[in-house]
């Protein structure tokens, strides 16, 4: 696939890049028409293997968020207090001179481990890694690593060896069933809500999970209307269902499966009438559920970050994971698929090696003694700490301290206890941010270092849990003065002195370095377009799965586990079970009285990602409040009506936020969703995110999930009420 074509007619020349978008971690394909070097129309690209022509507001808004006024398009170095909004232009030279400077002078202090990074994708997160690996940082300072992609990887890795829940794929097709637990496709992955689509055209049918009447269970043949943070045993009821029924497959379960017994035992405790009192869910819809999943000729299931938002994760997703298990529906048309990765070299989150020089120093990460399977030298993935641990190392300096943050992040948005994690990154010697507009974390940092949109970026574009990469191609000249991320990054580590470390000199270099096993270079790279990995069907049968190139899965044991031997060799509970959120109306009836209302928060819009767009006129026009979602009845409860103000309390904090109500029909009534990531754009964002953000509510634990710390985003208790006054700041 030709990614440029050119034309030249008089004075004019035309051209059309073929690249993708970085909005989102969907990552749709575009075609960017020029003229005379500027973008003069955004389509999507018809040949994208997932997109296929689809292209979501946030991708059709792209020129609009590259030519922003608002954007910061030149390095800005601190001059007033922090979070003063004073800033002083400086030169690239100055700034990352002063940065390498700082930043040694931090490690000579205090050791390598007091320089943490942050980074998520769909950003630069490849030159993050190799830098921890060059300066010897264990501190990669992934801000969801106790929720989000990382334990979902994590569990799928208990259970089967590689991820294979996630929704990975360009298509769904041979599928009669499609089980969407905790995925929101139409707001989050617009691509695969279209897929699943083109699915339901061809008669398949869906079942969706949500405690939301999103547009995906709108469509759905049938919506179970689940309460907040049980998950777990709704799993362990289907589970039941399919066993006493016979609805599963004795030889693949004998042949390839371990610990089915205890499962069996463990889910003969969960029968639907039970599951029904703890869900909400009628138990003749959980039977319903069962028996089209597991009567159906061919189905898959699909999960993601709801299910890791309501307490005990790893032992949920794992319950979940063994529902196409059971069936032997693993790894062939219309079930879920191992798509193993391409041989460039990947970044981190996918569960890539991080390198040499980090492992002589996991053994100090953070969180390495309290959560051996996350961080430190035994983790089954990546290895993180839990934010909680890098949070209180800022403020406590124990068990080392941590005095500077490098990200390209918003974690006073993005992670919980707003307030603390406030205080912890305004104490830090040094806070480097590279985006490109002043978010709230930025309007804190002593840098923030302006970085190129994907209309300007060239770049390697990888799918999760697809076996697929697609090249990202530079449309028009950068604004300004902004720059790739990773040229920075290896600008500062040669000032620092560490030259002889980096796989490449250049950002040229390091994606040639990056595609170097294909046998390619990104020249040959941006021709080709997109490079797919030969796959097959039912890999574990051929020893395609297993290092060792052995039959079956990559597990301790070569089987699908439902009973754990790596959770058993930590001292877990190796057959998961279902835990009762530790603030609900169950496990804590006093104080649902006085917070009768269940909140669920981090969800999001596909207005914007990770606050990403809310400046822009064009998508706040769409989206121009932060919202409350109650039910009708609700609504009347409380003298309400929709798009009145309110105050949410929580008894997590003495903190208050402010939310709009949004009447939606089919909330149960004593459910609220408040959109988790919103600052009210103004004057002073920091203000904006205390005013309205979801995380000023919601605790930074890590004593929710044994395994991995977790968190209880989408199950607390709130209560509400009618604010006087309304909000006056134009949208």
């Amino acid at each position: 696939m030709n990614t440029a074509t050119t034309a030249l007619k008089g004075n004019t020349t035309t051209a059309t890049v073929t690249t993708n978008c970085r909005l989102c971690l969907v990552r749709c394909g575009m075609k960017v028409e020029t003229e005379n070097g500027l973008v003069k129309r955004i389509v999507g690209d018809r040949h994208h293997p997932l997109s296929k022509g689809y292209l979501c507001v946030k991708g059709k808004a792209s020129l609009d968020m590259t030519l922003s006024p608002k954007r910061v398009i030149y390095p800005q170095k601190r001059v007033g207090e922090r979070g003063s909004g004073k800033w002083q232009r400086v030169t690239w030279d100055n700034a990352l001179e002063d940065i390498a400077t700082r930043l040694n002078a931090i490690i000579g202090k205090h050791g390598a481990p007091a320089v943490a990074v942050q980074a998520l994708p769909p950003k630069e997160y490849y030159a993050y890694d190799m830098f921890c690996d060059a300066i010897g940082s264990p501190t990669f300072f992934k801000h969801d690593s106790h929720q989000c992609f990382t334990p979902q990887l994590m569990a799928d890795v208990l259970t089967f060896g590689n991820l294979i829940t996630y929704p990975g794929f360009t298509d769904v097709q041979g599928a009669e069933v499609i089980l969407l637990w905790g995925v929101n496709l139409s707001e989050t992955n617009g691509s695969k809500h279209q897929r699943v689509r083109d699915a339901q055209k061809k008669g398949a049918r869906t079942i969706v999970v949500d405690p939301r009447p999103t547009q995906s269970a709108r469509e759905a043949a049938l919506w179970l209307r689940i309460r907040p943070g049980t998950d777990a045993a709704l799993a362990l009821g289907m589970i039941n269902v399919m066993i006493e029924n016979g609805w599963y497959d004795k030889e693949f379960v004998a042949e390839w499966t371990s610990g089915f017994d205890a499962l069996a035992q463990r889910a003969a405790q969960y029968s639907p009438d039970r599951v029904a009192k703890i869900t909400w869910i009628p138990a003749e819809d959980i039977r319903r559920a069962a028996e089209m999943f597991a009567t159906a000729r061919s189905s898959a299931l699909y999960t993601f970050i709801g299910a890791t938002m309501g307490g005990n994760s790893i032992a949920t997703l794992r319950l979940m994971g063994f529902l196409p298990a059971l069936l032997g529906r693993i790894d062939q048309v219309g079930s879920n698929r191992f798509l193993l990765p391409t041989a460039v070299r990947m970044p981190g989150y996918y569960g890539a090696s991080q390198g040499s020089g980090l492992k002589k120093n996991l053994d100090r990460q953070l969180s390495a003694d309290k959560f051996p399977l996350l961080a430190g030298p035994t983790a089954i993935t990546s290895a993180y700490p839990h934010p909680r641990q890098v949070i209180d190392a800022m403020l406590t300096g124990e068990p080392y301290p941590v005095r500077a943050l490098w990200t390209n992040c918003n974690p006073l948005v993005g992670l919980e206890d707003t307030y603390t994690v406030l205080k912890a990154l305004k104490g830090l010697d040094l806070l480097i941010v590279s985006d490109m507009f002043e978010s709230p974390t930025a309007r804190i940092a002593d840098y923030i270092l302006p970085m190129t949109t994907h209309l300007e970026s060239d770049a390697i574009t990888e799918y999760s849990g697809i076996n697929m990469i697609a090249c990202r191609s530079r449309a028009m000249e950068p604004r300004g003065e902004a720059r790739e991320e990773a040229d920075v990054v290896l600008e500062v580590l040669k000032r620092m002195g560490c030259d002889a470390q980096l796989p490449a000199s250049s950002y040229r270099g390091l994606l040639d370095y990056r595609l170097e096993p294909l046998g390619m270079d990104f020249e040959e790279f941006k021709h080709q377009g997109t490079v797919i990995r030969a796959d097959e069907p039912q890999k574990y049968r051929t020893g395609k799965l297993r290092r060792d190139g052995k039959p079956g899965f990559n597990t301790p044991s070569g089987k699908i586990e439902f009973t754990s031997s790596m959770l058993a060799q930590f001292g877990y509970e190796a057959t998961p079970d279902f835990t009762e959120p530790p603030m609900s109306p169950y496990s804590t009836p006093e104080l649902a009285r006085d917070y009768p209302l269940i909140l669920v928060s981090g969800t999001r819009s596909i207005e914007f990602y990770s606050t990403l767009g809310i400046d822009l006129p064009r998508l706040r026009k769409r989206r121009p409040w932060p919202t409350l979602e109650m039910s009708p009845e609700t609504a009347r409860e409380f003298d309400l009506s929709d798009g009145d103000w309110v105050t949410i309390e929580a008894p997590t904090t003495d903190k208050s936020i402010r939310r709009q109500v949004a009447l939606v029909e089919g909330m149960h009534p004593q459910v609220v969703n408040a959109e988790g990531l919103w600052y009210m754009p103004g004057e002073d964002p920091v203000k904006g995110v205390l005013a309205v953000g979801a995380n000023v509510l919601t605790p930074l634990r890590d004593d929710v999930d044994p395994v991995i710390g977790g968190s209880i985003a989408r199950c607390i208790l709130c209560r509400v009420s009618k604010e006087r006054e309304t909000i006056k700041t134009a949208a």
